[in-house]
């Protein structure tokens, strides 16, 4: 399959999950992000949902981490559209603040900003991906710049609630390879 359609039918795919199925599919994601051996890192980021698109509710994942991992520092995306890039502002559950950006994603409305170079673990959406570690996310390639300006050893993982194409037939030199996506099901490996 190619970008445009992959985006297309997982989009639709994703519209199409009725309520207690998206909840049911994000409890078992965070299931799976607990047999992840997180003490490997010290700083991740991760994204936060878009939720009329019916992202993974990365909220889950913050919680999970706040109980079961505090040791984790977490960075979250200020996003700035006109020039495509994003800051990775230091999360903290107390005192965090989220507004809405004008695509409604949830965003720090001010905080500490961390260096790309520090972060060990980039946790990106997408919306589908295939059997070598490609993604596809919405097109904009924010991810890839951002990739590009992390350390080579940054391990990148996707979250996705559905099982990979066999192949993304129109990957070029700019898409950043992932080394796992987890799903509901597994956690994908691709190193």
């Amino acid at each position: 399959m190619n970008k445009e359609n992959i985006r297309k039918t997982y989009l639709e795919r994703r519209k199409n999950l009725s309520r207690s199925q998206y909840w049911i599919l994000n409890e078992k994601i965070v299931e799976q992000i607990a047999h992840i051996n997180w003490n490997q890192f010290k700083t991740v980021h991760l994204f936060m949902p878009i939720t009329e698109n019916k992202e993974v509710d990365t909220f889950s994942v913050l919680e999970y981490f706040k109980e079961h991992e505090p040791q984790l520092k977490v960075v979250i995306p200020k996003t700035d559209f006109k020039k495509l890039e994003m800051q990775n502002i230091l999360f903290d559950p107390e005192y965090t603040i989220l507004g809405r950006n004008k695509y409604g994603i949830p965003e720090p409305i001010h905080g500490q900003v961390v260096s790309s170079e520090q972060i060990d673990a980039v946790i990106m959406p997408l919306l589908g991906f295939d059997l070598n570690g490609n993604r596809v996310g919405y097109g904009k390639g924010f991810y890839d710049r951002f990739l590009s300006g992390c350390r080579k050893d940054v391990k990148k993982l996707g979250l996705s609630f559905f099982e990979p194409v066999e192949n993304i037939l129109d990957i070029n030199e700019f898409d950043h390879r992932m080394n796992a996506c987890i799903t509901p099901e597994k956690i994908w490996e691709f190193d």
